[in-house]
């Protein structure tokens, strides 16, 4: 995101002395004028419906504004969204030394592992973002290595050159935090861990450990976690070329005789060759339990992902997207039954400007699979479901 920046003096901002701060001020938002097909009355699916949205659903578009005061030692950040009318994130972090960072309130992702592109900028349907979410399969963001963003408390070192420690110390954000039971909960199933290294030249290793919440129900209903081991590694070698692989083991494979999360392991790889851009990700879902086609339970059942986008430069700030999508029918929805599957595709043009960007295109999906955010559903398992995304976004 781009920034517009200022550089005062504090003595200038708020009328003391001595020291100077980078004063920033900045924003990013995205809303989409979307129609499509849903449900009318009789439910069969043949009415068109039309709202404001934002590419992940949800009611009206993306408004948000940022502000952050930093010095050497000390430093704010605050964003206000205005769909939410809250604001969304805010910390303070303090650095004592160059090496160390403490950070505290609603704390940022240092290295996370995204294949963001295509229709996750536009709006997002079928096979992006949206399946899988009974089993939380890793979607876009944190395709290849998971956020250890968190609401607490946070730890950055960066001891040598190349080596970044992220601790990150999960609890609400409110008195009711403070109690013993509570703080056994932080420091044990609710933190998290991470560690990158840069290899100079060749790219980035990274290793975490996340606890998954609510990923794996018992004979009784109730609800389990499961501790998941996640690696990468980033190729960045090659000029104009990105490769990033990771994998999730849970430390567990089951809890209570139920697979819960199962592993995965996912890849992105990106090429840039002058006006054409290349993306494409491979996603796997190994060892998850699922039902059949008669609803019976199983196990160890594999799933996959395969989707891939091109963008083409035909002028200046002017492209053409394009995208489809393929996700089985235990990945997408952990079971064997008839259409359970999803394909999904899409095209648009993008016109960009000096601090923003609008988008137009057509997006289609098979098997009712759609945003469960919005209205825009047919209810037939077989139909293609379709919208028209107008995207408006804007930063600076």
């Amino acid at each position: 995101m781009k920034k517009l920046v200022a550089t005062a003096a504090a003595a200038a901002l708020l009328g003391t002395a001595a020291f100077a701060a980078d004063v920033k001020i900045g924003g990013w938002g995205r809303g989409v004028w979307l129609t499509g097909n849903g449900v009318n009355e009789e439910g069969d699916g043949n009415d068109i419906y039309t709202s404001a949205t934002k590419s992940w659903g949800g009611t009206g578009p993306r408004v948000g504004m940022n502000f952050s005061v930093e010095t050497e030692n000390i430093g704010v950040f605050t964003e206000f969204h205005a769909e939410e009318q809250q604001f969304s994130d805010y910390r303070i972090w303090w650095s004592p030394v160059e090496q160390l960072k403490v950070f505290f309130g609603t704390n940022p992702n240092h290295f996370r592992g995204d294949a963001v592109y295509g229709m996750w900028d536009i709006y997002r349907v079928g096979a992006v973002d949206r399946v899988g979410r009974t089993n939380e399969t890793q979607q876009e963001e944190g395709w290849t290595f998971m956020s250890h963003s968190c609401k607490g408390t946070q730890i950055l070192a960066t001891p040598v050159e190349g080596l970044k420690l992220v601790a990150a110390l999960e609890y609400p954000l409110t008195k009711e935090a403070s109690t013993s039971s509570n703080v056994k909960n932080v420091l044990g199933r609710q933190s998290k861990f991470a560690a990158a290294y840069d290899i100079d030249g060749v790219g980035t290793v990274k290793a975490g450990l996340t606890e998954k919440g609510n990923v794996c129900t018992d004979d009784e209903g109730n609800e389990k976690a499961q501790n998941i081991l996640n690696v990468a590694f980033d190729l960045t070698a090659v000029e104009n070329l990105k490769v990033s692989v990771g994998a999730f083991v849970p430390l567990v494979q089951k809890i209570d005789g139920k697979n819960g999360w199962g592993n995965q392991v996912n890849a992105y790889v990106k090429y840039n060759a002058d006006a054409l851009t290349v993306h494409a990700r491979v996603g796997t879902l190994i060892g998850a339990g699922y039902t059949d086609d008669k609803g019976k339970a199983e196990e160890s059942g594999f799933g996959f992902l395969v989707g891939g986008a091109v963008e083409y430069a035909i002028a200046d700030g002017l492209s053409i997207i394009g995208e489809v999508d393929y996700a089985s029918n235990i990945y997408a929805n952990l079971s064997t039954a008839d259409n359970m599957d999803v394909l999904d595709f899409g095209i648009a043009i993008s016109k960009s400007y000096s601090n923003g960007k609008i988008v137009a295109g057509f997006e289609g999906r098979t098997n009712n699979n759609n945003n469960y955010l919005n209205a825009y559903t047919t209810e037939k398992a077989d139909q293609l479901g379709w919208c028209v995304p107008i995207c408006f976004e804007y930063w600076f």
